[in-house]
């Protein structure tokens, strides 16, 4: 009997042993698992504020720059049309004309005045209320000096009008006169209200903000803040983060940082972008508390769930180990213990749910989490309430039931309705318990399905220039023959093929090659119409549509300025500037022709233009329906190179 109990105490000092070291193995790998899921979750939300924030500071700053190009070529034509004022005594007269001509178009600026070459403001300058400004000296500004030496428009940095006294910048040009003699200088106010307006209307959530500040010294130029619509603090200063200044020694461009906002104290995840052509640099922050918010959430709810669950292991050992003590109900006990666990991680992983005549009997707490529904709030209702629409009811119940009762097994993907009104996809399999109950086991597989739909998204774009790829455009053009045809119009396709790419690409490298394809992107999509089309085929091969475009004269006179965009310099990585051009084809199609014969007339007659000296716009033949078979033959007129048009506002 001694021996037997040694033998017991041994035995059980060893089970003991186990079970702790099972426990606390248990343990770490559930919190190791449960901190890599966090992290990959904390990573995919700031992944995607991170891309939300370059997102708004990349679309901002391409909106300042196509506003502040609109008022450069404004000052450029006043200033070219004065220089070529031969008369003196017109000159007062052609100045007051461009002026008001000009601010008429201007509407995004606070003024359009001139400046005598003494530095003063002259009386005929036209303000923002139209009418007269008054009597002030501006020679003494940085800006009037810096016009005064160099032919080209300059920017100031940000300070109060003497004449409205408000936060601005100015936009300045010089103006020569017929004889080369300094006349003064043609100006323009552009508020810092103006810019905070247009931050306003992004996405920034409840405590993002979007500014947009001078490249070197960093000065304010315009801000916005959610919590703080109309606040002007910091304007004309220079206040940032470490963080920035350390980001922008390392690309000037464009970058990312997370950390708390100089001004106001929030952390933020900031991203920056360079305004192309301009010293300025757009910034949008979005809150991390945000962005976060939910995540911070999750963490509760995994360490509370993997607190439970050690606790759950530590109850089952504590009772394997009382169940073994008592040799007569061990085995029994041992397996009751397993069983019991078993049910509740089944219960904690998988909703599941009882039946009779459709109706739920029973629920439990993993589906009333799933479904955003309290304890015992299912039960008594009919399933009929967590479908979508009638038609999914009644198939589930045909062929769900049906295979069931034929001794099969069913398992089905379908959308369910949560109590809060939401949508989320729902993995569904069941069994019959008798005649007229059944149970069934229902997940949570929102997120996959999710994924998988992000994943056939970004299967119609391309990767580099996020313009649709090959694809999606076939897909665009089918779109657009319809509308068409609908209309009576007519489209024109274009393909288009970039000259001097390679060269580029062997010269500076892929990078800058990839940021060139980038930027011609970018620029076709500005200067093409909403409805029209532009896509990358692969390459530096791009096509174009252009919707209800029913002769070649007005489709040329798209694709020219979109060649003139396209030869524009481009600057790549290291500072140097390269210029490209293109052969471009175009196909007008007219009713219900064949696409692939006018994407291969559009192609034939890019390649015709290439031939004939690159740089040049062809025209192919217009197909119809009768003429689809032929539409390779070229028309008449032969390629023409693109004239190098005079800049004019």
């Amino acid at each position: 009997m001694k021996l037997q109990r040694t033998i017991v105490r041994n035995t059980l000092a060893r089970l003991r042993r186990w079970l702790a070291a099972g426990n606390l193995l248990l343990a770490l790998m559930l919190c190791l698992a449960a901190a890599l899921s966090l992290r990959n979750a904390r990573e995919g939300d700031e992944d995607a504020a991170r891309l939300t924030a370059e997102n708004l500071s990349t679309s901002m700053s391409s909106e300042v720059a196509s506003e502040l190009r609109l008022i450069d070529n404004a000052l450029a034509t006043v200033a070219e049309r004065y220089a070529k004022t031969a008369r003196e005594a017109d000159r007062p007269d052609v100045l007051s004309q461009m002026v008001a001509e000009q601010r008429v178009l201007l509407k995004h600026v606070s003024a359009v005045r001139v400046v005598d070459a003494t530095g003063d403001l002259v009386s005929d300058g036209v303000g923002a209320d139209g009418g007269p400004t008054a009597a002030i000296h501006l020679g003494d500004r940085s800006y009037f000096e810096r016009a005064r030496a160099r032919d080209a428009t300059v920017v100031s940095e940000p300070l109060l009008s003497r004449l409205t006294g408000v936060w601005c910048i100015v936009v300045a040009r010089r103006l020569i006169n017929a004889d080369g003699g300094f006349d003064g200088v043609v100006l323009t106010e552009v508020s810092s209200e103006h810019f905070a307006e247009h931050f306003a209307g992004m996405a920034l959530g409840r405590s993002g903000a979007m500014s947009m500040r001078m490249n070197d010294n960093f000065l304010l130029v315009a801000r916005h803040s959610a919590s703080e619509p109309r606040a002007v603090k910091g304007l004309g200063e220079g206040t940032v983060s470490a963080a920035l200044r350390e980001h922008i020694q390392r690309n000037a461009a464009q970058g990312w940082y997370v950390t708390s906002t100089a001004l106001d104290k929030v952390e933020r995840i900031t991203a920056y972008h360079r305004v192309a052509g301009y010293p300025f640099t757009v910034l949008a922050g979005l809150s991390t508390d945000e962005y976060l918010g939910a995540w911070h959430r999750q963490v509760a709810e995994v360490c509370v769930l993997v607190a439970l669950m050690i606790l759950l292991v530590g109850v089952a050992s504590v009772l394997l180990y009382r169940g073994q003590k008592q040799e007569h109900h061990g085995r029994l006990a041992a397996d009751r213990t397993a069983r019991e666990q078993a049910l509740m991680l089944e219960n904690d992983l998988v909703g599941m749910v009882r039946l009779k005549s459709r109706v739920i009997l029973w629920d439990n707490k993993a589906l009333a989490r799933i479904l955003g529904y309290g304890p015992g709030e299912l039960r008594g209702r009919s399933m009929r309430d967590l479908y979508l629409d009638q038609a999914t009811f009644d198939h589930i119940g045909r062929a769900g039931y049906g295979a069931l009762r034929g001794g099969q097994r069913f398992r089905t993907q379908v959308q369910m309705r949560r109590k809060d009104g939401g949508v989320l996809w729902i993995d569904l399999s069941g069994m019959l318990v008798s005649e007229e109950e059944s149970l069934w086991m229902l997940m949570d597989i929102d997120a996959l399905k999710q994924s998988e739909e992000k994943a056939y998204g970004m299967a119609f774009r391309d990767a580099l220039t996020g313009l649709p790829n090959r694809r999606l455009f076939e897909e665009k053009l089918a779109d657009a023959q319809a509308t068409a045809l609908r209309t009576e119009a007519g489209i024109a396709v274009c393909y288009l093929d970039l000259d001097g790419f390679k060269p580029v690409n062997d010269r500076h490298g892929h990078e800058a090659g990839d940021e060139v394809l980038k930027t011609v992107g970018a620029r076709l999509q500005q200067t093409l119409r909403a409805n029209d089309i532009v896509a990358r085929l692969g390459g530096d091969e791009f096509a174009i549509v252009l919707a209800a475009s029913g002769d070649s004269g007005s489709a040329r006179t798209v694709i020219h300025r979109c060649l003139s965009e396209i030869e524009r310099p481009i600057e790549v990585a290291g500072g140097h500037r390269v210029t490209v051009s293109a052969s471009i084809g175009i196909v007008l199609a007219r009713g219900s022709c064949d696409m692939a014969a006018v994407m291969r007339g559009a192609d034939d007659a890019m390649y015709a233009a290439k031939r004939a000296g690159k740089g040049r716009i062809q025209i192919g033949s217009t197909v119809s329906p009768a003429a689809a078979s032929s539409v390779a033959a070229l028309s008449t007129p032969p390629p023409m190179a693109v004239p190098r048009p005079l800049l004019v506002a």
